[in-house]
């Protein structure tokens, strides 16, 4: 019965679904039952995997709508009726449809609407479909258990009861004592990255790359530290790297290990490179705007680490919704924001106030406050990387009022852009490690 209704809303939200021959079914389609549950904010349809069990109770939790009650048959009887006689609105606000994460392995879903006939939906990543959805929370279990776990929803919640967030590896802890130490060498830094085959490697690679015009291949760390890079950028590149190993995100999707390593290691390059042209009154540090580049969007790190079936499905409502800013997708989804994530994890570790406000307001064009340089050159760095599909910023349109307060030309930020496109081989490498 229930699935006749759900075929009548379906049609009336102008969600495109296939009737066919349940034989007809995808090896990667996943059976489903649903529910229509109501409470005074409007209905709301709980689809789940067929062979669990429905819990209620676990579903109004992370919803906070403790009053919803599943709709009894003479109401789903008038309820078909009356969807049947209307005009299909897509852009009903009063219904909405709220995925199992026992779901989220699946790309399709379908429900047996009678023995021979199986209603299926469009892929779960659908912009018809996720426009109208909810992802992220567990409201059944298999049959013959009782256990529930959590509910896995309101991110916010969760957080306030972690006991811990992900612990500063040992590298970066060590890393971080160089930084802390006025008396520190050269040669102590060497000594604490050397002990990181990959990070020397990457550390050698950006020392040789295009970006610093050098006439001879760099074939040494401390070569690369006092001839090239300087102490200060080494030991900020080091320390991102450092920090990286805490995390480990999916390899497919939109925010991808990959794409998400991509963005922040081009990132850091250009900041750091434009970091070198501005307004020396401002005070910036090329090398400390290097890691504010590389660590800006570190809170999406935190969330596919700690919240990985969250994290499925805000990849699969991107991949749906590419024009939406990534930001108004999170609060809708996610109910908190990377910034947020982000800015929490930085103040845990104790990181430089610099990089915790680029972190937190690197998506607010008119900051204005304290580290606003830094917050500003990561903002036109990731203007200007969204033409390149490498950065999750608002629009790539380069803000002029952000470039006169920098006290960049135009020519600057475009010059230092194709400079570090020049290294993109070099760069490409980096990222390869950082994603590994």
């Amino acid at each position: 019965m229930t699935h006749t209704v759900i075929c009548a809303v379906l049609d009336y939200l102008s969600i495109p679904f296939q009737a066919s021959s349940s034989s007809g079914a995808s090896t990667t389609t996943e059976y489903a039952e649903t529910i229509v549950l109501k409470d005074e904010q409007g209905f709301l349809i709980a689809i789940y995997p067929a062979q669990n069990q429905f819990d209620l109770e676990a579903l109004k939790t992370p919803l906070k709508r403790t009053e919803l009650r599943a709709l009894l048959d003479n109401e789903l009887d008038a309820l078909q009726t009356y969807f049947e006689a209307q005009t299909p609105n897509p852009g009903c606000e009063g219904i909405r449809i709220i995925f199992d994460v026992g779901l989220s392995d699946s790309d399709h879903v379908a429900f047996q609407l009678t023995d021979k006939t199986t209603i299926s939906l469009p892929e779960l990543n659908s912009y018809e479909l996720s426009n109208h959805s909810l992802f992220g929370s567990r409201f059944s279990d298999k049959r013959a258990q009782k256990d529930m776990s959590s509910p896995k929803l309101d991110i916010r919640t969760q957080l306030e009861n972690i006991d811990s967030l992900p612990v500063m590896p040992e590298m970066a802890i060590r890393i971080m004592e160089l930084r802390n130490n006025p008396d520190a060498t050269i040669d102590q830094l060497s000594e604490v990255v050397a002990l990181d085959p990959s990070l020397s490697a990457q550390v050698l690679r950006y020392a040789n790359s295009a970006l610093f015009g050098q006439h001879g291949q760099v074939k040494t760390l401390e070569d690369a530290i006092f001839r090239i890079l300087g102490f200060e950028n080494v030991l900020h590149m080091s320390l991102g790297a450092a920090m990286a190993r805490a995390f480990k995100l999916p390899e497919e999707g939109r925010m991808s290990a990959e794409s998400f390593w991509q963005n922040a290691t081009f990132s850091a390059s250009l900041t750091q490179k434009l970091a070198k042209s501005v307004d020396k009154s401002l005070g910036v540090k090329p090398g400390l705007a290097y890691l504010c580049g590389l660590m800006h969007n570190i809170g999406f790190l935190v969330l596919g680490t700690l919240f990985p079936s969250e994290y499925f499905w805000f990849n699969k409502v991107l991949h749906a919704k590419k024009d939406l800013p990534v930001m108004t997708v999170e609060k809708s989804i996610l109910g908190v924001t990377h910034t947020e994530l982000g800015k929490q994890l930085m103040q845990a570790w104790n990181m430089p106030e610099e990089i915790i406000t680029a972190i937190q307001q690197h998506h607010n064009v008119d900051y204005q406050g304290s580290h606003e340089a830094y917050t500003w050159l990561v903002t036109v760095s990731d203007q200007i990387l969204k033409s390149q599909n490498m950065s999750d910023a608002d629009t790539e349109e380069v803000s002029q009022k952000l470039c006169e307060q920098l006290g960049l030309e135009e020519d600057d930020v475009f010059l230092a852009m194709d400079e570090v496109l020049q290294s993109g081989e070099e760069l490409e490498f980096m990222v390869k490690s950082l994603a590994a």
